[in-house]
């Protein structure tokens, strides 16, 4: 039975009910918004139990709804709450941050998180199931106990704060703390009859380290979000000063990319892939360089995300399989048999000229496909499946083969890379490292290298640095890497002079 309620008191915090006056539907949301804005509060609850209708004079006059509040959620002014989620709005987080810094009772971060690829998820379900996808998200974070003034900041970007104890293990603290995080929304979420799985980056800026305003803290929070995003999709990346100056110097050089692009001035550089337990070259991966006339040989971490904002790596991406194309020819006149690997975009699977435009490349040339491959990240992956996959299989079709990057960093389902046209995995350089340190990170290789097996896949090590590593390597039966080791990356007349001398001594 529920309790009785005064007409005055329409929301009673204690019981959590609330009471509508059911003569007037028409006007139900516009009436209980101004009541609960002059309250000044409004309470989310996940379930209603039931619906008991007192009568006057033999008509249903009020509805009362008691409510099943399970957990103790918080509350926020009316004016303050976002309307799709029930979590905070982008100015009640604004206050909520401002208040953190002025009192900085304890050191803090300041979380930025957003859906990777959420327009292509809006596109490819509508924009009510993506609208469920981001209250269901909201749902996953509000229950992340550490996370304090979770709020909604954007069509899918939400901050939240996380307070720690001591300033001087913060930084190894956040990185557990988000790491859970990123394993608690990696589970799929159902929504209807469609399971999706949502992948999100997340920008982290700890205070008072950066005890600055306001804005600039979110300005460092959403730069390290974007650096995150930008480098593997699903990851987290922690502000600090290097990347302030490295936007800033980046940004800078946005002006000069198409004109680079016009005037021929970017190059390939080749990293070798070795078999492990001869030495020989079996192959190679080309990476872009940018031949500055005043700056010098620019890394392509200091204008690749450039590329991807401006939607240069679209030409970009077709001149680099063109002149990979160009070189092989060269390769193969050493003897060269294996495969020289090319990173691909996902910004690249959509243009709708993709395929169509790769056949029109490697066509002129007398250059055997096989002996090209595209190397792929799990954020071109899952950017718009079915297109990928489409794309994927009709360039298979014309003999190139695909390799998948950074494998382990991710979340790469069986399915996912049993359906997909992928020959060969590379073990994240990140992993390898911990060869000889870490014997969480030795498990997780050997692991990796039989999943791969079992899969029937070839299996690469990325960032390969000394004698150990290499031994380990091949102990676990993984034959196949790359890395200083053997050889940084280098110009492509310096990889024909390697070529050479290898033919040269096989002659012998």
């Amino acid at each position: 039975m529920s309790p009785v309620v005064e007409r005055d008191n329409l929301v009673i915090p204690e019981f959590q009910l609330i009471l509508v006056d059911n003569n007037e539907n028409s006007q139900i949301t516009e009436r209980l918004c101004r009541l609960l804005s002059e309250i000044g509060s409004v309470s989310r609850f996940p379930s209603i139990d039931t619906i008991c209708e007192p009568k006057q004079n033999g008509a249903t006059r009020y509805l009362i709804v008691p409510m099943d509040d399970q957990t103790p959620e918080p509350t926020y002014p009316f004016d303050r709450c976002d309307p799709l989620t029930g979590v905070g709005n982008r100015a009640f987080f604004y206050k909520s941050l401002q208040t953190a810094l002025l009192e900085l009772s304890s050191p803090f971060a300041l979380v930025s998180l957003d859906i990777d690829r959420f327009s292509a998820l809006n596109h490819q379900y509508g924009q009510a199931i993506g609208d469920e996808l981001v209250k269901a998200l909201a749902q996953r974070l509000m229950h992340f106990q550490p996370a304090r003034s979770v709020s909604r900041v954007g069509s899918d970007e939400f901050c939240f704060i996380v307070h720690f104890e001591n300033k001087q293990t913060q930084r190894v603290d956040v990185r557990h703390l988000i790491n859970h995080l990123l394993e608690t929304l990696a589970p799929a979420y159902q929504i209807g009859s469609h399971e999706v799985s949502l992948f999100c980056s997340l920008g982290i800026v700890l205070a008072p380290q950066h005890h600055k305003d306001v804005d600039q803290l979110m300005n460092y929070a959403n730069l390290a979000r974007k650096r995150a995003k930008h480098t593997h999709g699903h990851s987290f990346a922690i502000y600090d000063d290097n990347l302030d100056r490295h936007s800033r110097a980046a940004t800078a050089l946005e002006p000069e990319l198409w004109r680079a692009l016009q005037k021929r001035e970017f190059c390939l550089y080749y990293q070798p892939r070795v078999c492990l337990k001869s030495g020989n070259i079996i192959g190679a991966e080309a990476l872009i360089r940018w031949q500055h006339p005043l700056l010098g040989l620019i890394l392509p971490d200091h204008f690749i995300q450039l590329c991807e904002r401006t939607g240069l790596i679209v030409p970009l991406g077709y001149w680099i399989v063109e002149q990979a194309g160009k070189d092989i020819i060269d390769f193969q006149h050493t003897g060269l048999q294996g495969n020289i690997s090319v990173n691909l975009s996902f910004r690249q699977f959509q243009d709708d000229y993709f395929v169509n435009t790769l056949e029109r490349l490697i066509t002129p040339h007398p250059t055997k496909p096989q002996m090209l491959e595209f190397e792929l990240t799990e954020t071109a992956l899952y950017t718009d499946e079915a297109h990928v996959i489409q794309c994927m299989k009709a360039i298979s079709d014309l003999g190139i083969e695909f390799s998948l990057d950074d494998f382990g960093t991710g979340y790469s389902s069986f399915s996912m890379l049993q359906k997909l046209p992928i020959s060969t995995l590379k073990i994240d350089r990140s992993f390898i490292a911990g060869i000889g340190c870490h014997a969480d990170d030795e498990e997780i290789v050997r692991t990796l290298i039989r999943l791969g097996k079992n899969l029937n896949k070839n299996i690469i090590a990325e960032g390969v640095e000394n004698e150990q590593q290499r031994a380990f390597l091949v102990e676990h039966d993984c034959l196949f890497g790359q890395g200083f080791y053997y050889s940084p990356p280098i110009t492509r007349d310096a990889f024909i002079k390697l070529l050479n001398q290898q033919s040269a001594a096989t002659a012998l």
